[in-house]
């Protein structure tokens, strides 16, 4: 599936949207926009795409935490080796270094998000569409990091389900999300292209399933536009749906 470089792909995934039944909003000069409205459905989505690969950086500035875990603690923890490779494992990994681990990960794509919340929220009042739900889709085409979808999607859930100090949740105007790959990335154990679905539930009882019915024809969509327009038939692999509170 090459449709490689950013713009090149924002634009090729602008068409699919129209192909698809949505707008591609322009940009106005009265507050932040997002790039889509699915008018029938009531839901303003914003595309972020992962164009640099994290490895080097993240091994970087992970390393030197898990050498000195090993120096005080005489040991190598399980799953840090296995066979020629290095394979951090991070359910294996002590809470300490699984701690800064996550934090590592969180900074990096919490500003996308805040950013995608932005967007959402401005165009929501802007056009006055206060009721529509607000979706965030992040396609990676070159991060090869993250090419673990559900490891991914619960990075995402975690830096959601954050909330200010009085309670209420830090960026509510993202209902859900739809983490994608394309080109490079695909997942690490099927090798395959992936969509991973995320519902965000606003409230316990609230109820996702018509969000998660729109998500996964959003899927089935892409996928049969991306074999009739480069004419290959796409192995995908897909995570199960699961709502986040």
């Amino acid at each position: 599936m090459k449709v490689r470089k950013s713009n090149r792909f924002e634009s090729f995934f602008h068409e699919f949207v129209k192909d698809f039944g949505g707008e591609v909003l322009p940009e106005s000069q009265e507050g932040q926009t997002a790039d889509y409205l699915f008018r029938s459905q009531d839901i303003i989505a914003e595309l972020k795409t992962l164009t640099a690969d994290q490895t080097n950086d993240i091994n970087r500035k992970l390393t030197p935490r898990v050498l000195e875990w090993i120096r005080k603690n005489g040991r190598i923890f399980p799953g840090l080796i296995q066979g020629p490779k290095h394979l951090v494992a991070f359910k294996d990994m002590p809470r300490e270094i699984q701690m800064f681990w996550l934090g590592l990960l969180k900074a990096a794509v919490e500003p996308l998000i805040r950013e995608a919340n932005r967007q959402i929220r401005d165009t929501k009042h802007r056009m006055n569409l206060c009721s529509a739900k607000g979706m965030m889709l992040i396609a990676n085409g070159s991060n090869l990091y993250h090419d673990h979808p559900d490891s991914f999607r619960r990075l995402i859930a975690e830096v959601l389900r954050k909330r200010t100090p009085v309670g209420d949740l830090r960026f509510p105007h993202i209902n859900g999300t739809v983490y994608f790959s394309f080109d490079d990335v695909k997942s690490r154990d099927e090798r395959m292209y992936f969509w991973a679905n995320l519902q965000m539930k606003q409230a316990p009882q609230e109820d996702t399933s018509v969000f998660a019915t729109f998500q996964a024809e959003l899927q089935q969509g892409w996928y049969k536009y991306i074999q009739k327009f480069i004419g290959i038939e796409v192995r995908q692999h897909s995570q199960p749906t699961e709502p986040s509170t």
